[in-house]
């Protein structure tokens, strides 16, 4: 997560908040202003305003959202979820007899909720009908596509920024043997959503005003890393889970206080107050760039 203006030219520290300068404020509100504009709350962002992610903060979310650091995900990984994904959601597709799409990002602007001005985002499938528009009157849910390893593998973090170890053979280097799998099932062996994931679909189910959604998720081996091209849906374990946004207990309420976030931290350009974690992190980053 590559840190921006270490100089604080467009930010300063004030006691344990960020605060922005008026003219950076001014450029990241304007709606014209293409490259530069502050980023909506995505699904991914929903839980972690809330402090319900164990992968982003409050403060970290809303420096990425400022502009103020950008998010470098791992090439590997990256590259496998845009291979794999689309062969998950034909798998999904054939599953559930009905023709879905994968929206390009760049045919949509990166977001498929251009018309609201806090939520954004892009669902991983939606059903189409014949004319290939958008059409839920079937029922049918939204899908949302995760692909997980088997095993825990092996991270370098080098300045700050995490990536995968892999062998003379590229294959990733296993840190613990089917590990990975297990943190999704509980002792019955029942497969567990992860609340943050959950939060991300039902962020898209409200602002689709519908309420079913299935998770597909997929189990990873080795070599999928390597070579994701090869995929092949049959030699995996997927696991589809039902999903309704009834889940989410009080999502409304949470709705509401997204919006009461995103007007007073990203519009009032001031950011919400930091752990001492999230000085420590911020310190590390401004001396990663060093």
């Amino acid at each position: 997560m590559p840190l921006v203006d270490k100089n604080l030219n467009n930010w300063e520290i004030n006691g344990n908040s960020v605060c922005l300068s008026h003219e950076y404020l001014k450029k990241g509100l304007d709606k014209n202003n293409k490259w530069g504009k502050f980023k909506k709350i995505t699904g991914t962002r929903f839980s972690s305003i809330f402090g319900l992610s164990k992968y982003n903060s409050p403060f970290k979310t809303w420096m990425g959202m400022t502009n103020l650091y950008k998010d470098d995900m791992d090439p590997t990984l990256s590259e496998v979820g845009n291979i794999i994904e689309p062969f998950l959601r034909d798998y999904a597709a054939k599953y559930l007899n009905h023709d879905y799409i994968m929206h390009n990002p760049i045919e949509i602007g990166f977001d498929a909720f251009s018309n609201n001005e806090i939520f954004g985002g892009i669902p991983d499938g939606e059903p189409i009908n014949s004319n290939g528009k958008v059409d839920y009157s079937n029922s049918l849910p939204m899908l949302e596509i995760k692909t997980t390893s088997i095993d825990k593998l092996s991270y370098k973090s080098t300045k700050g920024i995490m990536r995968m170890q892999k062998d003379e053979n590229n294959l990733p280097i296993i840190s613990k043997a089917g590990e990975k799998r297990k943190e999704w099932f509980d002792s019955n062996d029942h497969i567990v959503i992860p609340i943050e994931y959950q939060f991300q679909l039902a962020l898209y189910l409200y602002l689709r005003n519908i309420k079913k959604g299935m998770f597909v998720i997929s189990f990873l081996k080795g070599d999928d890393y390597s070579d994701p091209g090869s995929f092949e849906c049959d030699t995996h374990e997927i696991r589809m889970v039902e999903f309704n946004i009834e889940s989410i207990a009080g999502l409304e309420k949470y709705i509401d206080r997204a919006k009461e976030w995103y007007c007073k931290y990203i519009t009032g350009g001031i950011s919400p107050e930091m752990t001492n974690d999230d000085k420590i992190w911020l310190e590390k980053e401004r001396k990663n760039l060093q």
